[in-house]
């Protein structure tokens, strides 16, 4: 997925006032997985998969 695919879904779901993660808690979950060469990442309960699409 791309970064213009990805701002149209954060976009939308921001109009529709679902959660999403904001982009500075963003920056520090891919730091912390950086560092640690996280390979596979489980993400439940969430409205829109716009975590998961930003790492792989």
């Amino acid at each position: 997925m791309n970064k213009i695919e990805l701002a149209k879904i954060k976009k939308k779901a921001l109009e529709e006032h679902i959660p999403i993660i904001m982009d500075d808690t963003l920056e520090v979950i891919e730091k912390l997985l950086q560092n640690r060469k996280v390979t596979k990442i489980l993400e439940i309960g969430t409205a829109v998969r716009i975590f998961c699409y930003l790492f792989f």
